[in-house]
């Protein structure tokens, strides 16, 4: 006999974290390149950079704004 308890799909597969807090992010399925998260924890945007077919690998960079240097 089968345990139904048993049978659930195991998800192996690690949440990313955040670089800064380590904090797990919630990513979407749908995440696409370009794309900016915010970290639950302390609020850090990150922008995907990666996203390769299957979710695995999902590659995030700490977003930075460059402003314009008008020659100052």
């Amino acid at each position: 006999m089968i345990n139904p308890a048993n049978n659930a799909p195991q998800n192996t597969e690690q949440k990313p974290t955040c670089p800064d807090c380590a904090s797990e992010l919630d990513v979407p399925l749908d995440v696409e390149k370009g794309e900016i998260l915010s970290c639950p924890g302390c609020g850090l945007e990150l922008e995907v950079k990666n996203n390769p077919v299957g979710g695995g690998g999902l590659d995030l960079q700490e977003l930075t704004l460059e402003g314009e240097d008008w020659g100052e």
